[in-house]
């Protein structure tokens, strides 16, 4: 039951992630365009730009469906499959650390807080006994003597 629970948080933690995606690519593209209208960049530069701003969206939500891929898979006992989840959630943390030190904006936290949900939760499921995994009872010890 435990790791249902834990299973269904890490994957609310992916939807979370997933869904950033919509608002870095639109919600954040008013501010892109805003930054960039008064800078003299040649057409190809300011396309560029563009183009890795919606990739970067792009990876936002394929690490979501990533980690949610990932508890889906842990809820059924395949504790492998939380590698992806775990190495994400490094990844959000590790950015949101550097990018909170670099730019010193209180938005970087949100990274650092679904990564560190990614790792936490992870983690709990990693320890939790996996389905048909049961600790042997002293019943069970007498039984095979």
């Amino acid at each position: 039951m435990l790791r249902k629970l834990v299973s269904a948080a890490l994957a609310v933690t992916g939807l979370l992630i997933g869904l950033g995606a919509f608002g870095h690519s639109f919600g954040g593209r008013k501010a892109l365009d805003a930054g960039l209208a008064g800078l003299p960049l040649d057409a190809h530069t300011d396309k560029l730009i563009y183009l890795v701003w919606y990739f970067c969206g792009g990876c936002m939500l394929i690490f979501g469906a990533l980690v949610i891929w990932g508890a889906w898979r842990a809820a059924r006992g395949e504790n492998r499959a939380l590698f992806v989840p775990a190495l994400i959630g490094m990844f959000y943390v590790l950015t949101g650390v550097l990018s909170l030190a670099y730019m010193r904006e209180a938005f970087w936290s949100v990274f650092v807080i679904l990564g560190g949900l990614a790792l936490i939760f992870s983690a709990a499921i990693g320890f939790a006994p996996a389905p048909g995994n049961q600790p042997i009872t002293s019943r069970s010890s007498a039984a095979s003597s």
